[in-house]
């Protein structure tokens, strides 16, 4: 039987995975000033990296500083970031070096050496992923309770194939590790490998059970799980299913760009047209809207409303964007031809 969220190769999902964990909104470690997780939340990933740098050549030991900065670099995209998570790395290899005991700038050298070496191909990753996983292995040694760091590792355990060190075995080991100290957390690491393991009813089930209370940085995690497990039913061609989590998701954070996107797109695969574009308009207003590909699913909702000339206007302004997902550029290009 064909497994309803298939294990898909890493180099389509590792980058997305590590990235989600230390630079996206929907999965991000609350920072402790209110001004810079302000910035975080608004997606000013720029401003976040020019005042952390600034707070890091005054005090080159200060893990907050480190952590927003990991951020910021994460979020890079387009033809510009690879050269710029070069640079990124020696910062973080020399703050290893120089003070190794800093948690946050192993993890920030492992999810930033995840990114970059898979960006860079299969071949690179081989002899790069040894090196995420001892990372973020070394920031747990040095702080057990660094969620971010052990939700990487778990990550890295479900998507590194086992030549590469890769198990789910030992992803459920690291996330029951937590249970003692972080049973709340523990919780939101094993929905993730229930969701891998082809049980997403599971997965609900206990991500429903977590109790946030005022954690704000556990309710980030489970915001960001909760919209995983949607995309994974918009893959699994699940669109009522995706409907019901992303709905979830939007009433709970309604300024969250991935909740209206994803609900947007269940809504679209329903065939219900105008409740998606109203979606996709309501994205289109929320932080980080620009980092989806929003005006490719407005042409396929005014495309499928009998639209046609605004389905192509869609299309044109979306191939007009730089960086966009090749899987996406194919599927709009072929839209347009057979438009007309």
């Amino acid at each position: 039987m064909t497994p309803l969220f298939p294990k898909r190769p890493l180099a389509a999902v590792f980058v997305a995975s590590i990235a989600a964990l230390g630079g996206t909104p929907t999965r991000a470690e609350v920072l402790k000033d209110p001004q810079w997780q302000a910035l975080a939340e608004a997606r000013r990933f720029p401003e976040l990296e020019q005042v952390s740098s600034a707070r890091l050549s005054a005090k080159p030991d200060d893990g907050e500083a480190w952590l927003a900065y990991t951020q910021s670099v994460l979020s890079l995209r387009g033809d510009a970031a690879l050269a710029r998570r070069d640079a990124a790395l020696v910062k973080l290899q020399a703050c290893v070096k120089a003070t190794p005991q800093i948690a946050v700038c192993h993890y920030g050298l492992g999810a930033v050496t995840g990114v970059q070496v898979m960006t860079q191909g299969l071949m690179k990753a081989a002899f790069g992923v040894g090196q995420v996983r001892d990372e973020f292995i070394k920031a747990l040694e040095i702080d057990p309770q660094f969620f971010s760091a052990r939700s990487g590792l778990v990550q890295f355990y479900l998507m590194a194939p086992g030549i590469a060190g890769g198990s789910v075995a030992k992803a459920r080991d690291t996330a029951q590790a937590a249970a003692a100290r972080q049973p709340e957390y523990a919780k939101v690491l094993n929905a993730a490998i229930l969701q891998y393991d082809d049980k997403p009813a599971d997965a609900e089930r206990l991500l429903a059970s977590v109790q946030a209370g005022a954690d704000a940085s556990l309710a980030e995690e489970v915001r960001g799980q909760w919209v995983s497990l949607g995309f994974g039913y918009l893959e699994a061609r699940q669109p009522a299913k995706a409907r019901a989590v992303f709905e979830r998701v939007a009433k709970d954070k309604p300024d969250l760009v991935e909740g209206h996107y994803g609900l947007a797109r269940a809504l679209i695969e329903q065939q219900q047209w105008d409740a998606g574009i109203a979606e996709l308009q309501a994205a289109a207003k929320l932080p980080g809207h620009d980092a989806l590909p929003i005006d490719h699913r407005l042409g396929v909702a005014l495309e499928g409303k009998g639209d046609v000339a605004q389905a192509k206007a869609a299309y044109v302004r979306f191939l007009a964007l730089p960086g966009q997902n090749p899987r996406n550029v194919d599927d709009v290009k072929k839209r347009l031809a057979a438009l007309g």
